[in-house]
């Protein structure tokens, strides 16, 4: 059932306890486990294109590939099969693209806790994903 599953990413300790999640869930189900990182660089897009930019850019490509790497060191520990993606854009979009497109099983995705008007104004990406997505998504909350 759960053959290829995709873990959302973002190098935080909660990032990190969503990994550990899809790991077990990877373990049990003898699944593949997906580490997605999504450089958010839409948010850089309306700057001019110059040297600070490129360097911004550079900066979190260079964040996810250490987050993915931190999921592989734990994939390899629990002795489970396992991939990773950096991407960029706007982070619910390319989660729900990138798991449609590879056929994935299930999106698993630490939940933040916005509350208030920033909930009502930005949302999470957690939250959107789950709104939008098409494939079974599996939040998991804070400690």
């Amino acid at each position: 059932m759960f053959e290829k599953i995709l873990v959302a990413t973002d190098g935080s300790e909660h990032g990190l306890r969503a990994a550990k999640v899809a790991l077990e869930l990877g373990k049990i189900s003898g699944g593949k486990v997906t580490a997605l990182y999504v450089a958010d660089t839409e948010r850089t897009a309306h700057l001019p294109d110059d040297m600070l930019l490129f360097s911004i850019r550079e900066l979190l490509l260079k964040e996810g590939k250490e987050a993915v790497k931190e999921v592989e060191k734990l994939a390899k520990e629990v002795g489970v099969s396992f991939e990773s993606a950096v991407v960029e854009g706007h982070p619910s979009s390319e989660i729900i693209s990138y798991a449609k497109k590879a056929g994935m099983s299930v999106i698993i995705i630490g939940a933040v806790g916005r509350t208030g008007l920033d909930k009502f104004l930005l949302g999470s990406v957690a939250e959107k994903v789950v709104r939008n997505s098409g494939i079974p998504v599996l939040t998991i909350p804070r400690e």
